[in-house]
């Protein structure tokens, strides 16, 4: 069977996730781990790569990047092909060494870029693997606590927490040293908007379905759909809501309209979609 060519989005920000194949350890060592941020560091220089985030751990590493002169695809090509062949002489076997393609979630608000970046930073904690990330140094978090950003392009996300360096820098502290909390995001968003280069969701031309009627396609009855509608937080309405907010994205809606339409926060929505990719 053929595989469907990946949909690429000039100048878009990426979610990227590769694991090992059969979900194995291919990271399981601190040089191998450090092998693959090489290889990121020079997709970083050769090829143009803006690198946000990255984390590396034992059997699967997480990106959040934009590319600019090279297509995602041949960067991902290269940098998994780079790791491949190491890993195989290093363990002296052949075969693959990843689990199919890599998934790449479009990132479709600035604002969201902050809560993915803090996402992926905190993989070592939530694993268990340590209680402080400054203990972890194969993810791109140091490079957001000190005025050198190595491989990481801090400023972008800097720029956002405030234009005050100082304060920026205390933000993100702030930013990864509690609990996720969506108040905290909007409102750190709101104080430094910063509209240039702002990522669109996708566009679609043409007519195209209304929110009601892409709910109503969840085949779910009218009464449970307007309970939805007024943010019931029923958890059996999740998987409904899960669907809605995967077709309504693929439909060209932004992460606000699908949200306000079912009464949830922006950030749900982001989860929503990035749980129905993930288990792609």
């Amino acid at each position: 069977m053929v595989r469907r060519a990946r949909v690429e989005y000039p100048g878009a920000i990426y979610h990227v996730i590769q694991r090992g194949n059969n979900k194995e350890d291919v990271f399981e060592s601190p040089e191998k781990k450090d092998y693959l941020i090489n290889l990121l560091s020079k997709s970083v220089a050769v090829n143009g790569v803006e690198l946000y985030a990255y984390v590396v751990m034992s059997n699967h590493y997480h990106l959040a990047l934009r590319t600019c002169r090279e297509t995602l695809s041949k960067v991902m090509h290269r940098l998994n092909t780079g790791y491949g062949i190491y890993y195989n002489r290093q363990m002296k076997r052949t075969g693959h060494v990843f689990q199919g393609r890599y998934k790449a979630i479009p990132v479709l608000d600035e604002s969201y870029l902050m809560v993915l970046v803090k996402y992926i930073h905190l993989n070592p904690v939530r694993a268990g693997i340590c209680n402080d990330l400054r203990n972890y140094p194969w993810s791109g978090d140091g490079c957001y606590r000190t005025t050198e950003s190595g491989i990481v392009e801090t400023g972008f996300l800097l720029d956002m927490l405030s234009k005050d360096r100082k304060k920026s820098y205390a933000k993100y502290n702030l930013l990864l040293g509690q609990e996720y909390d969506p108040g905290t995001i909007e409102l750190i968003t709101a104080e430094n908007k910063n509209t240039e280069g702002q990522i669109e969701p996708q566009k679609v031309t043409g007519g195209r379905k209304s929110l009601n009627e892409i709910l109503k396609e969840t085949g779910i009855k009218q009464e449970e759909l307007e309970q939805i509608k007024r943010g019931s937080r029923l958890r059996r309405f999740s998987p409904v809501k899960t669907v809605y907010a995967k077709s309504a994205w693929e439909h060209g809606y932004s992460l606000k309209e699908i949200a306000c339409h079912i009464g949830v926060s922006s950030v749900a929505v982001f989860k929503y979609i990035n749980k129905t990719i993930s288990k792609q």
